[in-house]
């Protein structure tokens, strides 16, 4: 099981890298390099978490102004699980998290099968900056801590060649 989060921010890779790691309480992380290109990776409990800058040729046009990737990779071996599930729901959660405790604008993929071809399409958040606090749910003038900007369309997913 895996998802990918794309982050927009002008922050850099070791800045970002920290500051994801204190709001999950990660360990600390391992800075590398893959190919020339720098990421940092964490590991814990059967998760590989790992956050690296992507070339804009290797992003799709939706997301071609959000730099930075977060992969998080579960190994669940010996189980009868559905993870499929699992990633669906932890992705917008993930997504929604880091726009919120980062002020980071998130992007994620939702796919489905259609026939036999896959189609995906583009979810964006971000952080609201009339979020307030002090008013609660229900509330005259509560607004969500989080906005969900309007999903791209549907398209077909192409291989990687």
């Amino acid at each position: 099981m895996s998802f990918q989060i794309c982050i927009r921010t002008d922050k850099s890779l070791h800045q970002l890298t920290s500051e994801i790691r204190t709001i999950f309480s990660l360990p600390p992380f391992r800075q590398d390099t893959f190919v020339g290109e720098p990421y940092c990776q964490f590991e814990m409990l059967g998760m590989l978490i790992l956050i690296h800058r992507t070339d804009e040729e290797d992003r799709d046009p939706e997301v071609m102004h959000y730099p930075y990737y977060f992969d998080m990779q579960m190994a669940f071996t010996d189980h009868e699980l559905d993870t499929d599930t699992m990633e669906y729901m932890l992705q917008p959660y993930y997504a929604q998290l880091l726009s919120f405790s980062l002020g980071l604008d998130t992007a994620f993929h939702e796919k489905k099968k259609v026939g036999n071809k896959w189609h995906i399409r583009y979810r964006f958040f971000r952080k609201n900056p009339k979020w307030n606090e002090s008013i609660l749910y229900g509330e005259p003038g509560w607004e969500p801590a989080v906005i969900e900007a309007p999903s791209t369309l549907w398209r077909i997913m192409y291989p990687v060649l």
